[in-house]
């Protein structure tokens, strides 16, 4: 099945769903799903897993923001009267954030929405294939398929909170499901349910990715298992770089991606083709909506050099330390006014200067990297207004509606070639293979060769490659902390200082913990 197909002919019918917020997966599975006779009533069914998506990346308030901001590439900084929210913004950045922080709710929120919807369907169509109802042989192959899903949804769980209920049989799941009282024993659990729902399903996957464009295959399985091992030290004490190389290896030998000439085409608006995408959010302005980052990085003014259908946020922007770490010839740099990190003087579709008159009368809106304070108020409101470089890596289509319809590549080939020169040189700091393809990457960024891989390249690398795809906080975790911090993550950058270890996952909401007592919170929260 097509992307145009899979979009309108599955997405358009999956709106009708809608989903309880946390663990409490006692809803009955949709009359419509009883009858399932042929593969692509199989396929629209399977849609119910995947639409959770659409508010998970790209998207303000829940799992990528919260990721984003609390890492060194991202910032909402207080703009005046705008964008203060209560200081959840203030908090998530400066690592100072507590249980009662709304954007984590929200992520906890989505990730178990996605919880719920892959085990009601494997609950339905295990129930189905019992009865007679539905052939086996059809079915195998997507149970295998909902089951790799529900471990992606876990691995961003296991990722950001560490220690949840694994909710595995839908069908004895009662009210509340607990999670383990030991911190570390509830993590190495999860890592463990993740690792072995992968392995038992994983030959049961398509292994065609563009047939299944959207959907979990083969492919992304294998690139899901390379980063459940990249981090296993983090998570469960215990290295895995050569169960991460041989993951990666997968992925890399099949022959199904490359590297893009362009570096930005897989963050076009249409983007669907690209050879670099292993698995993509398949956005839509009609049928899946959801990724509105012009919306939320863009500087008010800015509806004048897109002709955008509505008006901009000026919220999220690059720290000027991220935005100097770019050599001047990188060319994932962009042009600095309508791809890439936009900054210095803006114009409109026309090439006329942009004015701020909330500035000056005749103020040329000019973005500049520096942000004097997080929180910008006072003689600062006004300044603050063009403070940050802002985030133009994804095209914004001229005339874009309030949700893109770029495909958001969630896991990307060249990740996994980073990916896999990071797991071979912490196996060997001086693999050849590790630096050439580090140096592949760079060669297409227009800048010259490292002659020797160290954690400081390899880290400020990969933020350069992959910013905005909501990796850098996890990266940062995985490096040791060389400025005081037990990791990078907590490390002092900016206005944050040193943070605690325990803030490399996030507390469990006091919202859940209060709908479900079973629940035990993070340690230091």
């Amino acid at each position: 099945m097509n992307l145009k197909t899979y979009k309108k002919a599955i997405l358009c019918f999956l709106f009708v769903f809608m989903y309880s917020a946390c663990t409490d997966l006692t809803e009955t599975s949709p009359d419509a799903l009883n009858t399932l006779e042929t593969e692509e009533e199989f396929i629209a069914a399977l849609g119910e897993a995947y639409t959770v998506l659409g508010g998970m990346w790209g998207g303000h308030g829940g799992l990528w923001s919260v990721h984003e901001v609390s890492s060194d590439e991202a910032v909402v900084p207080q703009r005046g009267t705008d964008w203060f929210d209560g200081g959840v913004w203030l908090q998530t950045h400066r690592h100072t954030l507590q249980n009662d922080h709304g954007p984590t709710n929200g992520a906890w929120n989505q990730l178990f929405r996605g919880v719920n919807a892959t085990s009601r369907l494997i609950d339905l169509f295990e129930r189905l294939v019992e009865d007679g109802s539905l052939d086996a042989s059809l079915a195998a192959g997507f149970i295998s398929e909902m089951k790799v899903q529900r471990a992606f949804y876990y691995y961003w769980l296991l990722d950001t909170f560490g220690n949840v209920p694994i909710i595995e049989d839908f069908a004895t799941v009662e009210g509340n499901p607990a999670n383990n009282t030991n911190f570390q024993a509830g993590r190495t659990e999860v890592f463990n349910f993740v690792e072995s729902q992968i392995l038992a399903n994983i030959d049961q996957l398509s292994t065609d990715p563009r047939a299944s464009y959207g959907r979990m295959h083969r492919d992304a399985a294998h690139f899901l298992l390379g980063k459940l091992y990249l981090n296993a030290d983090v998570y469960t004490g215990t290295p895995r770089w050569n169960d991460a190389v041989t993951q990666f290896n997968a992925v890399i030998n099949s022959g199904n991606f490359d590297l893009e000439a362009n570096y930005f085409a897989p963050f076009s608006s249409s983007n669907s083709g690209s050879s670099e995408i292993i698995f993509a959010i398949p956005y839509d302005p009609v049928f899946l909506g959801g990724f509105n980052l012009h919306h939320m990085t863009l500087h008010y003014q800015h509806q004048q050099t897109f002709n955008f259908e509505q008006q901009p946020w000026n919220g999220y922007a690059t720290l000027a330390e991220f935005y100097n770490s770019f050599e001047e010839d990188d060319v994932r740099k962009g042009d600095g006014t309508s791809i890439g990190l936009l900054i210095g003087p803006q114009f409109t579709l026309s090439g006329d200067p942009i004015i701020d008159t909330d500035i000056g009368p005749d103020h040329h809106l000019t973005l500049r990297a520096e942000i004097p304070q997080l929180a910008m108020v006072g003689e600062l409101a006004g300044p603050s207004r063009e403070a940050g470089a802002r985030f133009a890596k994804f095209e914004y289509a001229i005339g874009s509606t309030p949700n893109l319809s770029n495909d958001f590549p969630v896991f990307r080939y060249g990740d996994a070639l980073l990916s896999k020169a990071e797991a071979l040189w912490r196996l060997n700091p001086g693999d050849g293979e590790a630096l050439m393809l580090v140096n592949q990457i760079r060669q297409r960024a227009g800048v010259d060769p490292f002659v020797s891989l160290n954690a400081d390249n390899l880290l400020a690398e990969r933020g350069r490659e992959l910013y905005l795809e909501m990796w850098r906080r996890q990266d940062l975790i995985r490096f040791e902390g060389s400025a005081g911090g037990a990791t990078r993550f907590n490390d002092p950058w900016w206005e944050k200082g040193i943070s605690e270890e325990f803030r490399n996952v996030f507390p469990i909401p006091r919202n859940q913990i209060d709908a479900n007592p079973n629940l035990t919170q993070n340690p230091g929260y």
